[in-house]
């Protein structure tokens, strides 16, 4: 594993996975996000999937996404994580969790709702993308990636995004 950091993100490797870490100016883990990477490690387009693609694909990230944000309300780590790959659950273990929802909890509240979400594809990565409604701030985006083809549906990749998250 190596770790990278730049002004907007701490880039951690793990064999082809990447994972970008949006950490604030205190150490805390703010995001994690699984980027894409073509097996020549550059990034590949991201494009928009057929509607067949998302109902799909929408049939499992709905209830997964659902889950993580119940317990990401209630502070339960394991149903929080409970559809983690095991890359994910090393990555974001409990107390990592525990520091990232005070961290968001504290600046835009707990979550309320979603809209309608984008699907997006990214070489062998599918992404679900909301836009969430926090107490104290809308339009969030939250952003769940999953690897293709894997029929154990595992999250892969999980991002918070906002305005006030960043400052």
């Amino acid at each position: 594993m190596q770790a990278v950091r730049n002004r907007t993100c701490t880039l951690i490797t793990r064999g082809s996975d990447y994972f970008c870490m949006h950490l604030p100016k205190i150490p805390l883990l703010v995001a994690l996000l699984l980027a894409a990477v073509s097996a020549s490690g550059c990034m590949s387009q991201e494009t928009v999937v057929s509607d067949d693609v998302k109902a799909e694909m929408l049939a499992y990230a709905d209830p997964i996404a659902d889950n993580l944000m119940q317990g990401f309300n209630e502070g339960n780590y394991t149903m929080y994580s409970r559809d983690f790959s095991p890359e994910m659950r090393q990555a974001l273990d409990e107390g990592a969790f525990e520091q990232n929802r005070e961290h968001v909890t504290s600046r835009i509240g707990l979550y309320e709702s979603r809209s309608d979400p984008i699907v997006t594809e990214t070489g062998e990565h599918i992404a679900v993308n909301y836009r969430a409604k926090f107490e104290q701030e809308d339009g969030v985006a939250l952003r769940f990636v999953f690897k293709k083809g894997d029929p154990s549906h595992r999250l892969h990749g999980l991002w918070f995004n906002s305005p006030k998250l960043r400052s």
